[in-house]
């Protein structure tokens, strides 16, 4: 977690001074000046930063690096002042600086992001962290701004880190309910099988029948106050998958580091991340946001290989393999949003291995319906320094999901995987919707260090999400 403060409040005795080469105006010492000098002249070979040989001050360059988009450069600023303070023991950090809000504010997502460690399951001093604290003067609207954002993805990383032993879809949803309790979100949850079933979500109900905690569905709906309502008619749904553990199911996976499917649950972290934000931040439309979650686990009760139910939508599915349930426990919820009257659905979901091998573990893949719509949300991540790739939902790869006695194959062979993936969920998507689909089973997790991600989950798509809440509000 964060053991850091960041404020606008001016120190005069700081342990470390933080100059940012070209953005600080303020009067530094002669040697000083001159090294800030130095760097800012420099053509991309030189030291981006540098630590005076006395220890008092850092020197930042922001990096112009044409893939570092949406203030990411100051974002690795930030990881930078982070990392500093905690590899020399240091306490306290003054930050120059001057120019954008939007580049100060995205210094301090930096700063909490790459500060964030989970240290839940760690005893003794592994548990504990010093304090540490950044100011940054003249700066206060955009701190809180950062703090706001970071806050939010950070709530996501920290649920995708949680072990599934302590994180299952009951005590999720306990989650979800307590950080949204007294902010004005209505917060509903069913719970068990045979009611979800009786709700309409045999998707969910299925996968999550054989699970060790009963699966859940979370509704989170938020309508803003006549002061913020906008004239756009535009509601807005967040649906997100939630598999607190992907074994597989019957259909088991391997061994080798299946302890990562706890962080399968990613999109129903990002989810409930950027509904925080937006219980704070208020925008000027309704968006409702869905968390699905289930454990898929094998069992006397799971469902088989074979098996075939009706979906809400009176689609009837055969279910090839049960390790492909991410779009069966979506499926349904598309619907029901879209019969709940939302005009753009977003959902979010660690859906596939094959989106990985196809754009790697950096950037997610994008889908869905309505061009301008998908343009914005892929803007929305540029803008929030998370790439996405559009891939096409071509359509005659539809025919890969055809089944001899179903509408619906749950799984389309061996090659396209994310796009048949994706054409699987159109099937339950609303005509009338403009809907995207993010996969983000490549950059969810990270195995080593990555930006200012340590080794583990991400909470990937929450800037996004929140970015395209702004955009729409």
């Amino acid at each position: 977690m964060l053991d850091c403060i960041i404020d606008a409040k001016p120190i005069k005795k700081p342990d470390l001074t933080v100059v940012i080469v070209g953005h600080s105006a303020a009067k530094l010492p002669k040697l000083i000046e001159a090294q800030a000098a130095r760097m800012a002249k420099g053509n991309g070979g030189g030291p981006s930063n540098m630590i005076t040989a006395d220890g008092r001050y850092l020197l930042l360059k922001p990096d112009e690096k044409a893939w570092l988009v949406g203030g990411e450069n100051w974002r690795l600023l930030g990881r930078d002042i982070a990392d500093a303070l905690r590899s020399g023991k240091l306490e306290s950090a003054l930050v120059l600086a001057h120019g954008r809000s939007a580049n100060v504010q995205a210094l301090v997502e930096g700063i909490a992001l790459g500060d964030y460690r989970f240290n839940l399951c760690r005893s003794g001093k592994e548990s504990k962290r010093s304090r540490i604290e950044v100011h940054i003067p003249g700066h206060g609207p955009a701190i809180e701004a950062g703090l706001l954002t970071s806050g939010a993805q950070n709530l996501a990383r920290e649920l995708a880190d949680t072990p599934p032993n302590l994180l299952n879809p009951q005590t999720f949803a306990a989650r979800a309910r307590a950080e949204l309790s007294g902010t004005g979100i209505d917060v509903r949850i069913t719970s068990g099988a045979n009611a979800l079933r009786k709700a309409g979500f045999p998707g969910l109900a299925q996968v999550g029948m054989a699970g060790s905690a009963e699966p859940c569905l979370v509704e989170m709906h938020y309508k803003p106050g006549k002061k913020r309502k906008s004239k756009k008619d535009v509601r807005l749904a967040l649906v997100g998958k939630g598999i607190t553990f992907d074994s597989g199911g019957i259909s088991l996976k391997p061994g080798d580091k299946m302890w990562e499917m706890k962080g399968d649950m990613s999109g129903a972290a990002a989810v409930l991340g950027a509904m925080s934000w937006i219980a704070e931040h208020e925008p000027g439309i309704p968006i409702s946001g869905y968390l699905c979650l289930a454990e898929n686990m094998p069992d006397r009760t799971a469902q088989r290989p074979g098996d075939i139910y009706q979906a809400r939508n009176g689609k009837w599915i055969h279910v090839d393999n049960t390790d492909a349930e991410g779009r069966l426990v979506l499926s349904d919820v598309l619907t029901y949003a879209g019969e709940r009257g939302a005009t753009h659905i977003v959902d979010v979901a660690t859906l596939t291995g094959a989106c990985m091998v196809a754009l790697g573990d950096r950037m997610g893949g994008l889908m869905g319906r309505g061009d301008a719509f998908l343009q914005s949300v892929r803007a929305a991540g540029q803008e929030a320094g998370e790439e996405f790739w559009q891939l096409p939902l071509y359509g005659e790869y539809r025919s890969l999901l055809d089944h001899p006695h179903a509408d619906l194959n749950n799984i389309g062979g061996r090659f396209a995987g994310a796009i048949t993936a994706g054409i699987f969920l159109s099937e339950f998507v609303p005509e009338n919707t403009q809907w995207a689909h993010l996969d983000i089973a490549g950059p969810a997790i990270q195995s080593g260090g990555w930006r200012y991600y340590a080794k583990g989950m991400t909470g990937f798509a929450t800037r996004t999400l929140i970015r395209l809440a702004q955009k729409l509000g």
